[in-house]
């Protein structure tokens, strides 16, 4: 967890027709085809040590795929742990590897098993195929589904002409099927990131000329993300910073105001070493990292005061984010 802090101190501031025809005419917007989809690669290289609940690897579905022209019709999502047996409500269900459980995330929830008959639902975002830590102990293995020739977890059913309510996809061959791939590996060990405090340099009001102004440059403080000993053999190790404490600023890079702070109208803005200012939530590599060999990295980074409205008053602020990891 990074924290940063300071204090301010205050030193100032008509056609009519012959024939009317009318035609109603029923536009499938899909042509009766099952998609056959399959999520993730050829191999997950996983701590061991992952706790329960993590989301271990997402993988996202355009909507190009299930319907030529979103949002899509669906009338029905059947689940079927392991690729095959007896479907599942859901939304979690099982997969072939100990340890590991799935879900479809449709309009960005957790889809269950549904059969609406003559009924419809849209879907208007790209589907999403997470893998995600569940409660068994965690074991190498293959994620390939079971089902004879189509070993799909998922099917997301559409309609077709005649057959308005599309619950047999797999029969009626409309829809997506969506299997998993991927042999797992476990790696032992993942990259320690420690706690750190960054303490900035008071600053005193007249220094800021307007929102969006950071006051005297020496008001910036540097610090390192830590990633250290990271085991070798991952694939691809990846970062997010995730703010901790409240809504964002509308200012890019600014932190939440952490409980506690006394000033107004100014914020703890992170940026890189050129003064971007930081993309919060978003995934970034870690391209420093050597699969063969592992080791311990630095990202160097800058931590500044910003001003976030007209007036500021003076007192102490600060803010907080965490650094979150994934590792393939």
């Amino acid at each position: 967890m990074q924290q940063f802090h300071q204090t301010l101190r205050n030193l100032a501031a008509r056609l009519i027709p012959a024939i009317a025809l009318i035609v109603f005419v029923s536009i499938s917007p899909k042509a009766a085809a099952l998609v056959q989809v399959t999520a993730f690669g050829a191999t997950l290289n996983l701590p061991n040590s992952l706790p329960a609940g993590s989301v271990i690897s997402r993988h996202t579905i355009p909507l190009s795929q299930l319907c030529s022209s979103p949002p899509c019709e669906v009338t029905s999502i059947s689940l079927w742990p392991n690729g095959g047996g007896a479907t599942l409500g859901g939304p979690l269900i099982q997969t072939n590897v100990p340890g590991i459980s799935t879900r479809l995330l449709v309009n960005g929830q957790p889809a269950t098993l549904f059969n609406i008959g003559n009924n419809k639902t849209m879907v208007k975002s790209p589907l999403e195929v997470q893998l995600v830590r569940d409660e068994r102990s965690l074991s190498a293995g293959s994620l390939s589904g079971q089902q004879g020739g189509n070993p799909s977890y998922f099917y997301v059913c559409t309609p077709t002409i005649g057959d308005y309510a599309g619950n047999m996809c797999m029969s009626n061959k409309n829809g997506l099927a969506i299997a998993l791939s991927a042999t797992v590996k476990l790696v032992n060990g993942t990259c320690s990131t420690p706690d750190q405090s960054v303490v900035l340099t008071k600053m005193v009001l007249e220094k800021f000329k307007g929102v969006g102004s950071t006051g005297d440059p020496s008001g910036t403080k540097g610090f390192n993300l830590r990633f250290n000993n990271c085991p070798p053999s991952f694939a691809r190790i990846s970062y997010e910073l995730s703010p901790t404490g409240g809504p964002l600023p509308a200012i890019p890079g600014a932190l939440p105001v952490a409980g506690g702070s006394t000033a107004t109208g100014v914020a703890i803005q992170i940026t890189d070493t050129s003064g971007t200012p930081a993309k919060f939530n978003q995934r970034f590599t870690l391209s420093a990292y050597n699969s063969s060999t592992g080791g311990s990295y630095t990202i160097p980074m800058n931590a500044r005061y910003i001003q976030t409205a007209a007036t500021i008053t003076p007192g102490t602020i600060s803010g907080m984010m965490s650094v979150l990891m994934d590792y393939q």
